[in-house]
């Protein structure tokens, strides 16, 4: 029976993607997920588009796609239709999308534009997003905004997007359908009734972690956990920024 395999923020760390692979032995039949963020940061964007590529990967649009593909945008003279915060413009002008830019091929830009902000599981009754959801809502009307930086809310439920403020969105988020998401670095996946996060910040020196997900529903907490495999990051790339 194949498997899906969801994996959490990449950053352009190939090494640690291929080593990931290696340990939950991907297999041809498996379904290959990326929870979005899998350039910006980390030493080799290319070499991690190439192989999600050459798996069949899927991947979300994380908020590193969103401001490398609205820099290239802006720097060609086109609006791209995004609306930037005080932040995102402080970010157009980071040497790291600079870097990236240079780093990428044309395919890989092609990859990165077609690059949904959702996908459905319908075999897991889940569903992935890059950062987080709005309770309440459903899936088809949440906004941009709050797909690629929603991390947390404030008593009265409006989001947040700073790190350490406010209480986790997952933890009062109620399904169908149950939410895997990335974007949120901890040391530890966040694993909530209805939402599984998975970005344990491994181009800041923690490590690459995965979902396995045998066919059925996502399982119930306390299951959970020997559904994750993880590798760790072979060296702090970057310093853990609140962006």
């Amino acid at each position: 029976m194949s498997r899906t395999i969801v994996v959490g923020d990449v950053h352009g760390c190939a090494e640690e993607l291929a080593a990931l692979l290696t340990r939950v032995d991907l297999g041809a039949d498996d379904d290959l997920v990326m929870v979005g963020d899998l350039v910006v940061r980390g030493p080799d964007p290319s070499g991690v588009i190439a192989l999600v590529r050459e798996h069949g990967g899927r991947s979300v649009r994380g908020n590193h796609e969103h401001r490398l593909l609205t820099w290239r945008a802006l720097h060609q003279g086109e609006t791209h239709g995004a609306e930037l915060s005080p932040q995102d413009l402080k970010v157009m002008k980071s040497k790291g999308l600079k870097r990236t830019a240079r780093l990428l091929s044309d395919e890989d830009w092609a990859y990165l534009e077609a690059l949904p902000l959702t996908l459905t599981l319908p075999c897991h009754e889940a569903a992935v997003v890059h950062a987080g959801v709005l309770p309440g809502l459903p899936l088809e009307a949440q906004t941009a905004r709050t797909l690629l930086y929603l991390r947390a809310l404030d008593e009265a439920g409006r989001p947040i997007e700073e790190r350490d403020c406010g209480t986790p969105w997952g933890a009062r988020y109620t399904g169908p359908p149950h939410i895997v998401f990335g974007h949120y670095a901890q040391s530890q996946p966040q694993l909530h009734p209805w939402a599984t996060g998975i970005d344990t910040g491994c181009v800041y020196g923690g490590r690459l972690t995965a979902l396995v997900l045998e066919p059925g529903p996502v399982p119930p907490v306390a299951e959970r956990a020997i559904h994750l495999s993880s590798v760790p990051a072979r060296m702090a790339y970057y310093p853990i920024t609140p962006s």
